[in-house]
């Protein structure tokens, strides 16, 4: 989840890319003009279709960014309005080298998607139906659909979906990464909701993609699929209505962080309860302190108070409980910070680790450094570490072959945020040396063979191992020899099209 001096996430783009300096090189030793190539594939695009240019009037708009740290940048924009625009946007820049990243909800923050520079922005937020089927229970959506628009529609019609935690964070992006959140422990992974998705790949061809349509893509989809294309359409088989989320908001004192990580570390959590710990630092007491955002999904509030019980026995100083409905937990639960959160144009520097193995000793080690660090640099005391234990009942209980996913065994994701006020503050040395050191205490403890990360996590300095797992890497690359041999899409944390 994203989080700023208290909580975010999220969760991911869908990007798109040609393979960053051969193809821009190559653009730009053409000396190509962007507007004259645009201006040859005017005619065969829909009349509704709009191009903007830097110091236009929508320039900005269409390309701004949630996070401004290492972003790409572009000589031009086009918002296209049919599938029939996305195919002949793709064929343009494949003919011509031109760089591209074809965006969603722009809330993707790898550093990989910032090697796109001069290039075009693909701006899919036309793309925004919600359509339900109550008869298949299933709900459909457009690549420029995020979160805050699928929870009133399907929340109406009286059914649930696996989301992400945050409200503004494109779904699609999410989905093809894995797609983590609240509803980990009782539905799954967002990827094991997805039925079925349309996809614009490398070549200007449109396919369709489910188990049994083109199994083996969708199987890569499901984990990678920044790799393969540009998804006009995907949809996700829906639950019914479990009620209303039970939220829990504590703040404890940062002398207790012993004593929480310890209690987090070993607590028990049913399906339906998650563990949201974040480290940040209050500007107002100026000291650290340690926030929980639990949920319960599936019980009453008597039965969420019963396993919480161990958090709830530590006396926080600040609590919080309450009943609200599914459609509002984006916005109403961790301290109610989804607009703050969510604000574009901020500096995230972003680190992630995965654990499937809880060492209390390494939680307290990096608290204790992070309060050692806020002191020391009061420009970057916005940064945080946030530790999300999501159980993964449901997760686990599909196979791992099942998806391109690797890491269904995890049981915390960490993301470590390191922030600043706007890119060139002097901070940023010390502080991205700080997230690469307390990404290192982790991946030592977490249970695995060194450093793993969920993909929507990564920063982009991450081996494709790391990522994508070794175990599947010779079978995503053969995917992505077969669908994108050149790596058209090459900038969101990209696959090889061999291995090993």
């Amino acid at each position: 989840m994203h989080l700023s001096s208290s909580l975010l996430f999220t969760s991911a783009l869908l990007a798109g890319g040609i393979n960053a300096s051969p193809a821009t090189n190559a653009y730009r030793r053409q000396g190509a003009d962007m507007r004259t190539i645009i201006g040859d594939t005017t005619p065969v695009l829909s009349n509704t279709t709009a191009v903007h240019f830097p110091g236009s009037g929508d320039f900005f708009s269409v390309t701004e960014r949630w996070d401004i740290y290492r972003p790409p940048s572009y000589q031009a924009a086009i918002t296209p309005t049919t599938e029939a625009d996305i195919v002949s946007l793709v064929k343009m820049a494949k003919q011509h080298n031109i760089p591209f990243l074809a965006t969603g909800g722009r809330h993707g923050y790898g550093t990989s998607l910032g090697k796109c520079q001069e290039g075009l922005a693909i701006d899919l937020s036309h793309f925004k139906d919600v359509t339900i089927d109550k008869q298949r229970e299933t709900v459909t959506i457009g690549p420029g659909v995020v979160f805050a628009d699928v929870f009133p529609v399907v929340s109406d019609a009286g059914y649930q979906v696996q989301t992400g935690t945050c409200s503004c964070v494109g779904m699609i992006g999410a989905t093809i990464g894995a797609g983590i959140g609240r509803l980990d422990g009782v539905h799954g992974l967002v990827i094991d909701a997805l039925e079925s998705v349309r996809m614009v790949t490398a070549n200007g061809d449109i396919v369709e993609a489910s188990k049994t349509k083109n199994p083996e893509l969708f199987w890569g989809i499901r984990g990678a699929g920044a790799n393969f294309g540009i998804i006009t359409q995907a949809t996700y088989k829906m639950h019914k209505s479990m009620g209303d989320i039970i939220s829990f908001d504590l703040i404890y004192e940062p002398e207790q962080n012993v004593t929480l990580f310890n209690t987090v570390a070993n607590m028990y959590l049913p399906p339906g309860l998650t563990v949201e710990t974040i480290m940040s630092y209050n500007q107002t007491t100026e000291k650290p302190t340690l926030i929980v955002s639990s949920t319960y999904a599936g019980g009453s509030e008597a039965e969420a108070r019963r396993w919480m019980q161990p958090l709830l026995r530590l006396n926080p100083w600040y609590k919080d409980i309450k009943a609200i409905p599914w459609k509002r937990m984006s916005k109403e639960t961790a301290l109610g910070l989804d607009k703050e959160v969510c604000a574009n144009s901020q500096v995230f520097d972003i680190y992630g680790v995965n654990l499937r193995r809880h060492d209390a000793n390494t939680w307290v080690k990096t608290f204790n450094k992070l309060a050692k660090f806020w002191n020391e640099q009061p420009a970057a005391q916005s940064s945080a570490v946030v530790l999300e234990t999501w159980p993964n009942q449901a997760v686990v209980a599909v196979p791992d072959s099942e998806t391109a996913y690797p890491w269904r065994d995890a049981t915390t994701y960490v993301m470590i945020q390191m922030r600043w006020d706007a890119p060139g503050n002097p901070v940023e040395t010390v502080a991205d040396a700080m997230g690469r050191e307390l990404r290192n205490d982790y991946a030592k403890t977490s249970g695995y063979n060194g450093l793993t990360v969920y993909v929507n996590y990564a920063h982009g300095d991450e081996t494709p191992e790391q990522m994508y797992g070794r175990n599947k890497l010779h079978r995503l690359a053969k995917l992505k020899k077969q669908y994108d041999p050149s790596s058209v899409f090459g900038f969101h944390n990209p696959l090889p099209t061999s291995y090993p």
